[in-house]
């Protein structure tokens, strides 16, 4: 797959959230944002339906269920309760997932409606060979529209689809604002993802792309998720590192507002150290805030990688950690003065960063390897070690990738 990144800073007052829960949260927590589908899409969903259903009538969908009486077991219609009655295009537009693949259990169940025997042979095919399905997935990252589109013969009743379709399911995004200095609004770092699959189909993220379109004055529903292990120190004395590529800049920006509101009512605050990188120095996000907050001293900027720009070296946070008086600093951070460190980001990076941390031990520490991972290790288990790793995309591209050497071996053993 081929992504187009794109980052965008989200503003939320109160009166735009839907919310379940008070307004309450502390940095490095996450709001839940609970998506819609793109109106285009829902219709094109259910223009493939058979028969088309009304989209005016609001409906009550039934599902039958053998309930056990002392006569024995007795059949009977009952509310379906994942659904509250609404229109059929409501369903599809705020309850249902319809741009996760389908899987290969609603392949099978699926292929019973197809009417051309030669798609339904294919669908069989797919719900039953795993490798198969797996290259067909990730090759095209199909939602029930393009599946709908690449099986046409399939004849599918409303309900049938609606009861065997998956529930849509909060997206959480880290907060980048405080309380304290933005009482009346919540603002989320956004990246916006679009990318080209395989086949040259064009694919958005949900949530990401319904958060960029959405108008001034829509209503957004949406609750607070605490995330107590990715909490500042009570202690503000104590030092912090913070490690945070690309978008993994949002919980950071929400711990320098905090600091420096702190310092407002003098507070004395311990050492905070950014660790930052991005693609070019054009993408460098909230650049100006941070020497904003960085000349005031609620924090320090370590240093910032580019991975892309033409002009300077190309490097990665974890190479900027590893310079002799960064990395000297960052031990005697963690070592000496109980400090914590902060990482958010992919899994991989992540996986990155803590390798640095345990080569670092090992040097700065004298200790051998074994040592180092185990002080790492102890960290993490004092709760000093943090970390907010966002991994499914990269866990979805890693998979699809095996998949694709799997197939090359396939085809070269079959020759």
């Amino acid at each position: 797959m081929y992504s187009s990144p794109c980052t965008v800073q989200i503003r939320l007052s109160w009166q735009d959230l839907c919310l379940n829960n008070p307004v309450s949260f502390e940095p490095g927590d996450h709001l839940g944002i609970l998506s819609e589908n793109a109106d285009e899409m829902v219709s094109k969903v259910i223009q493939k339906l058979n028969p088309i259903p009304s989209l005016e009538q609001t409906h009550r969908l039934m599902i039958q269920k053998e309930m056990l009486t002392i006569a024995g077991p007795r059949k009977e219609w009952v509310c379906y309760e994942n659904l509250p009655p609404a229109t059929v295009f409501d369903w599809f537009k705020k309850f249902l997932d319809i741009t996760t693949p389908p899987t290969q259990s609603l392949l099978y169940d699926l292929a019973t409606y197809a009417t051309d025997p030669k798609e339904k042979e294919g669908l069989n095919m797919l719900s039953q060979d795993v490798g198969r399905y797996e290259q067909w997935k990730h090759s095209k990252w199909p939602t029930v529209q393009s599946f709908l589109e690449e099986f046409s013969s399939l004849s599918i009743p409303a309900e049938a689809l609606i009861i065997k379709l998956p529930l849509m399911k909060p997206r959480f995004y880290s907060i980048s604002s405080c309380l304290l200095s933005s009482p009346t609004c919540v603002d989320l770092t956004v990246g916006a993802v679009k990318f080209i699959t395989e086949d040259g189909s064009s694919r958005n993220g949900l949530c990401s792309m319904y958060l960029n379109q959405a108008t001034i004055g829509t209503t957004v529903n949406a609750f607070f998720r605490s995330e107590p292990r990715f909490h500042l120190p009570e202690n503000p004395t104590v030092p912090i590192i913070m490690v945070g590529p690309g978008t993994g800049i949002a919980p950071f920006r929400s711990f320098w507002m905090h600091r420096a509101e702190l310092m407002k009512v003098g507070q004395h605050l311990g050492a905070a150290i950014f660790y930052g990188g991005y693609r070019t120095q054009e993408l460098d996000l909230y650049r100006e805030e941070k020497w904003k907050y960085h000349n005031m001293g609620a924090v320090e900027l370590a240093a910032t990688a580019y991975s892309r720009e033409v002009v300077i070296e190309r490097e990665f946070v974890q190479h900027k950690m590893m310079i002799d008086a960064n990395a000297r600093r960052i031990y005697e951070l963690l070592d000496s003065h109980g400090g914590h460190i902060y990482v958010c980001g992919d899994f991989y990076m992540a996986n990155d960063v803590k390798s640095v941390i345990v080569s670092i031990f090992q040097e700065y520490g004298n200790i051998n390897a074994d040592e180092a991972a185990s002080a790492v290790e102890n960290l993490i288990n004092s709760g000093r070690y943090h970390e907010d790793v966002f991994g499914i995309t990269v866990g979805a591209r890693k998979t699809h990738l095996e998949y694709k050497r799997k197939a090359r071996l396939m085809k070269d053993n079959a020759v």
